[in-house]
């Protein structure tokens, strides 16, 4: 296990060290592992002043935003709805909406875009969320974890006059937080490795996400390595940080809620 954690490791401080390089290090012979300077951070300081990396992070984090905002609400809503109530259709209802998994994003691209562009949301931040503002995935975890919530709560709550709406924000909300955590972490993942749709949607330069902007600022500066890999390790840094912060969440979540 060490052996091949070494192996997945490797690469990503390979990439770490190259973006505390000058250019002349990078190329040097024979191959030179660790910077002269560690505290070099003058790559860094290039793609937030001379480039428009910071334009790139503020688009990223607006579209995941809006992204994981309305597909939370939608899925707590159904997710309650499927857990908790009883009505004609319901399991084959779900069942439609698990359906969903097996159409490929790809699959929507074309007439997603023509809806768009019909609504004139092209080269706009709600444009570049469009195909975030529902997920089946959410749906599907968050009903996982309420059907391991006794349905006395949800009884006793009625009981006490309490209306559909309170219940689910006072009562059940606070008790799948582990599940909200990890749909939280897989959706900004998600959103935020986003390359086809946002390179459609986006334009202009100046609403590129991270991972388009990468990709053109590696084209357009495809010698200066140490810049595309500071580019590459500040692309990472927001995954990892939420990741850290939200692990302990993310392990009970994915045990009670039942993911392989």
């Amino acid at each position: 296990m060490l052996l091949g954690g070494l192996l997945i490791v490797a690469p990503l401080l390979w990439v770490f060290f190259s973006a505390l390089k000058r250019p002349d290090e990078i190329l040097r012979l024979p191959i030179q592992v660790f910077p002269e300077d560690f505290t070099n951070l003058s790559n860094y300081k290039d793609l937030f002043i001379r480039h428009n990396f910071g334009q790139y992070f503020i688009n990223s984090f607006i579209v995941a935003a809006i992204g994981i905002a309305s597909s939370l609400v939608v899925a707590l809503l159904a997710s309650y709805a499927f857990a908790f109530h009883r009505f004609r259709g319901r399991e084959a209802l779900f069942v439609l909406v698990l359906a969903l998994f097996m159409v490929p994003p790809e699959a929507l691209v074309i007439p997603q875009y023509l809806m768009i562009a019909e609504l004139g949301l092209v080269n706009t931040y709600l444009g570049l969320a469009f195909p975030d503002l529902f997920t089946v995935l959410g749906v599907y975890l968050l009903r996982q974890f309420m059907e391991g919530i006794p349905f006395s709560y949800v009884e006793a709550a009625r009981m006490d006059g309490a209306s559909e709406l309170k219940i689910l924000t006072r009562v059940i909300t606070p008790m799948v937080t582990p599940a909200i955590a990890v749909f939280v972490i897989m959706k900004f993942l998600f959103s935020w490795n986003a390359f086809l749709w946002p390179l459609l949607v986006a334009q202009n330069q100046s609403m590129f996400t991270v991972t388009v902007g990468l990709v053109d600022f590696a084209g357009a500066e495809f010698n200066q390595w140490n810049l595309i890999n500071a580019a590459t390790i500040m692309s990472m840094l927001p995954m990892i940080i939420l990741f850290v912060s939200l692990q302990r969440y993310l392990v009970r979540g994915v045990a009670m809620s039942g993911i392989k």
